[in-house]
């Protein structure tokens, strides 16, 4: 068993166990006359009926009337299983014939409906509302810095949206609205509630579990079974693979390097010995490839595309939160003052001079510019690092790096730093950072920039003082 197939043995077990939920229904999907299969609400409706939320002997879905409090209620308390023990109800509204009592009834009495004189079951349900239904019902917590132009801090309405927005179950539109008071439809009501359920519906999570993931298919099969490898590209193209004479192959690493309108890209480091021709992408001994993948259905997936060359040039994951970013402006500044200090490790103790100026050697971590590059480039964008090492008056002498004989640090203490996110894009962030002084209670005010570097993610383009 190579390295490879020993990865895939380990992370398939555990991605079963992670999946195995998820498909407990063995129902089959409805044949709504109304959704067809090119419906773009047609797989969150078949999850719904598959999990026995939706009713699938209903001639007609009617994806785009409004979804009603009634209707809702009957959907939320399916999703939950709620039960209830009481037997009146107290809305004037609503009496024991109501087709929906018992759900209204389980879904108020569970604190997902107030318990106002009148239910008032008919009426339409606008985005603020359900905002604040599938808050309360799915007990969502992560009250993001997600901000919108229409909906004010002083809303009642502001927490349960921007908590649904930083889970990626609604999100706002494309002018920086929400559009609170917008009606929701019967479809969009069904995105919402699988989204919550499963993250895998998620219109920026694409969750690929192991044992469904076609790169991760592509490269056992290339090793144990050529002849399935076409069924993995979403066309006959594979890209030369189906064609490979393999003699060994040792995967290094496999990583998930951007997602960007619903297609995932996967960098994969890999070592093969070819006993056939090498191909166009393919060589023998390292290399590294980079795969487009796409969800073709439930738990389906195809790669796109391969090539030797970052792919996706912008990133609108969700994953990427608020505090990744905080972490990542934290290790940026760690990562400037080592080299500021010269590195950390063995190091030429000698000094010399050059134009007037003294130069120390760096540490042996950082003795060469292509180290330097690499260990910036980890947190910083390739631009930034180039900057910096102008800034820093880098030159090399007999082979090694050096800099003007300085020290330095900061007294900025940035685990407190709190932090505000203002641009969000899928290739530039924009932040507000307040970092305290010390121990201090004063703060030092800063903006921070990160750009989306293909194939690598998110980097730190500029931090600077407000």
């Amino acid at each position: 068993m190579n390295k490879f197939q020993k990865y895939l043995v380990a992370t398939s077990m555990t991605s079963v166990l992670l999946f195995s939920g998820s498909m407990a229904s063995a129902a089959s999907a409805a044949s709504f006359k109304d959704i067809s299969e090119q419906h773009w609400a047609k797989n969150e409706i078949e999850f719904l009926v598959e999990q026995d939320i939706l009713d699938e002997n209903i001639k007609m879905f009617q994806p785009n009337k409004t979804i009603t409090k009634a209707q809702a209620a009957i959907i939320i308390v399916n999703a939950l299983d709620l039960k209830t023990n009481n037997t009146k109800l107290s809305f004037k509204d609503v009496n024991k014939k109501h087709y929906a009592y018992k759900q209204i009834l389980a879904a108020v009495d569970a604190g997902i409906f107030s318990k106002d004189k009148n239910f008032k079951p008919n009426e339409p349900l606008t985005r603020k509302e359900v905002a604040d239904i599938l808050v309360k019902a799915y007990k969502l917590q992560d009250l993001g810095n997600i901000e919108f132009k229409d909906v004010p801090k002083s809303s009642k309405w502001y927490e349960a949206i921007t908590r649904l927005a930083e889970n990626g179950i609604i999100s706002g539109e494309s002018d920086g609205t929400f559009k609170p008071n917008k009606k929701v439809t019967r479809a969009e009501f069904a995105i919402y509630i699988a989204r919550a359920m499963n993250d895998d519906f998620l219109p920026t999570q694409y969750n690929i579990p192991m044992n469904v993931n076609p790169v991760v298919k592509l490269f056992d099969y290339t090793i144990k079974n050529p002849k399935n490898i076409s069924s993995l590209f979403t066309s006959t193209k594979d890209f030369g693979f189906a064609d490979l004479k393999v003699k060994d192959l040792d995967v290094h690493e496999l990583n998930q390097v951007g997602r960007l309108n619903g297609v995932t890209e996967f960098s994969v480091k890999f070592t093969i010995k070819l006993n056939g021709n090498e191909t166009s992408l393919i060589k023998n001994g390292y290399n590294e490839l980079y795969f487009l993948v796409t969800k073709e259905g439930y738990m389906q997936y195809k790669i796109q595309s391969v090539n030797v060359k970052p792919q996706l040039k912008g990133d609108d994951s969700i994953s990427f939160t608020t505090k990744d970013a905080q972490s990542l402006f934290n290790e940026s500044q760690k990562g400037y003052w080592t080299v500021v200090r010269g590195g950390d490790g063995l190091r030429d103790e000698s000094t010399f001079v050059h134009n007037g100026i003294e130069y120390r050697y760096m540490a042996e971590s950082l003795e060469t510019k292509e180290k330097f590059e690499a260990f910036l480039g980890n947190v910083y964008t390739p631009e930034k690092v180039a900057v910096i090492y102008k800034q820093l008056g880098f030159i090399t002498r007999y082979g090694k790096l050096a800099q003007p004989n300085a020290d330095g640090g900061s007294i900025l203490n940035w685990d407190k730093a709190t932090i505000k996110q203002t641009l969000n894009s899928t290739t530039v962030k924009k932040y507000e950072l307040k970092v305290p002084l010390g121990e201090s209670k004063e703060v030092e005010t800063m903006v921070g920039e990160l750009r989306f570097v293909p194939g690598q993610g998110w980097r730190v383009q500029d931090l600077k003082s407000k």
